[in-house]
């Protein structure tokens, strides 16, 4: 069942229920105002009993007859009937007149209320001495249980079209208003599918409204975006990965040709085919670490830790000049600490360092600085070319100074990913006697240990 036709359904249901209840309170409270008026309509229809008999005196006189004062009259719902001379036992509708309604006629006792039956109706029944009379004179004042049905029916038929009519209304603007709240979630759904049936990731809907539709279509949007650039970035690294991939890979097999024709090992170029061939694989090994060190970094989230980063910089520069006996750097390494990803910025570090050497002249030192959360590497080689300045974190990228040196263009994008997925800023600051290379973390929240 589709999402629309639920939340109608739901909304309509629900409304109906609101409607229905609202109508049966009403029905309930208007049905207990009516019975509530009947006491006192008696008692004010009781009253007017000197009006009553003065009419009823005053109409016999018109037509010269004698006066009927305890005949019933009847004024709106209310019979009135007096007894001008009450005694026990007189018939009334209600059965005879008892002690209690002679004594009340007297004024010896108190009005009062009784609910009678005649012909097998019920009737509410109110009995009091009639007012200002002389002579022990009543009046008996009833009225139908059954006198506000008619009203009650009427209320209770116009309370039903009323919620007929609104859940009518109800279900006709719930469906206009969950076809406009719900077409954006259409749109949402028949691009999701478009995108599942053509693998077509240029899909956009472009509804940044403010509400929660509005903001899932900008996250769709996003996120398409994002999968999009992914999968860009992927092809282009497999593309760039498999030309670099191609280089070493022909040399190493020429020279395994070479070893395999002829002599072979006997042959007196084959121990420098060998080592040709060890730095070929050497080569590609390299370059296989930096393609997934490159993958790993870009697309996995930084597991991060509080580190010193003047130590974690220092085992960098030891470790490096074990390799590199002959190379010259200088430390200046300041108490630091920070959140990080300490495997990943090691490895950032380690490509800065080594990337400075490699430019470094031989009788110049590389310079490593730590201090406030920041590692700095200056090397004083030529500097980068302004042109080249824009991309020398760019994956594969080398600029024509450096095609001729050792390497896959990957250190350097290697340290981007690495600042990107720590939150870390990259500056790069050069000239004609060399470049520095900063890294900035944010600092931790603990207190730097000295």
């Amino acid at each position: 069942m589709r999402i629309g036709v639920r939340a109608v359904g739901i909304v309509r249901g629900s409304l109906l229920v609101v409607v229905s209840a609202v109508s049966i309170v009403l029905y309930l409270s208007y049905n207990a105002s009516l019975r509530s008026r009947v006491d006192p309509a008696l008692v004010d229809a009781a009253q007017q009993a000197n009006t009553v008999a003065q009419r009823i005196k005053q109409s016999a006189g018109d037509t010269g007859g004698t006066p009927d004062v305890s005949a019933p009259v009847t004024i709106g719902s209310v019979d009135i009937q007096l007894f001008p001379e009450p005694g026990v036992g007189q018939p009334t509708r209600f059965g005879p007149l008892s002690s209690r309604d002679v004594a009340v006629a007297s004024g010896d006792q108190a009005a009062y209320f009784t609910n009678a039956h005649d012909g097998g109706k019920r009737y509410r029944v109110y009995t009091a001495a009639m007012p200002n009379s002389v002579g022990g004179f009543l009046v008996r004042t009833s009225r139908a249980a059954d006198a506000d049905d008619a009203a009650l029916r009427t209320a209770a038929l116009l309370l039903a079209a009323l919620t007929v009519g609104a859940a009518a209304v109800t279900y006709a603007a719930a469906r206009l208003t969950a076809g406009r709240v719900l077409r954006p979630i259409g749109k949402l759904t028949a691009a999701a599918e478009h995108v599942t049936r053509t693998r077509d990731l240029s899909a956009r809907l472009r509804n940044g409204g403010p509400d929660e539709v509005g903001r899932l279509s900008a996250a769709f949007d996003t996120m398409m975006g994002a999968l999009s650039e992914s999968v860009t970035a992927q092809r282009q690294l497999v593309a760039d990965a498999s030309h670099e991939l191609r280089t070493p890979l022909t040399s190493l097999t020429t020279n395994l040709d070479l070893l395999e024709d002829g002599d072979g090992l006997a042959d007196p170029q084959a121990p420098g085919l060998v080592r040709a061939a060890r730095e070929q694989a050497g080569e590609l090994d390299q370059l296989i670490t930096d393609l997934l060190d490159l993958a790993r970094y870009r697309e996995s989230a930084a597991h991060r830790e509080t580190v010193r980063l003047d130590l974690l910089t220092g085992e960098v520069v030891h470790r490096l000049l074990q390799r590199a006996p002959d190379a010259v750097v200088e430390t200046q390494l300041q108490p630091s600490l920070v959140e990080v990803d300490a495997a990943a910025v090691d490895r950032a570090i380690a490509n800065l360092i080594e990337n400075a050497i490699k430019w470094n002249p031989p009788d110049a030192a590389v310079r490593v600085v730590v201090e406030n959360g920041h590692v700095s590497v200056t090397d004083h080689g030529p500097g980068i070319a302004e042109e080249d300045l824009p991309h020398v974190f760019e994956r594969f990228y080398r600029a024509p100074a450096a095609r001729g040196m050792p390497g896959a263009g990957l250190g350097l994008a290697i340290v981007g990913s690495v600042a990107e997925a720590n939150g870390a800023t990259l500056d790069v600051q050069t000239g004609p006697g060399g470049s520095t290379f900063t890294l900035g973390f944010a600092p931790s929240t603990q207190r730097d240990a000295s």
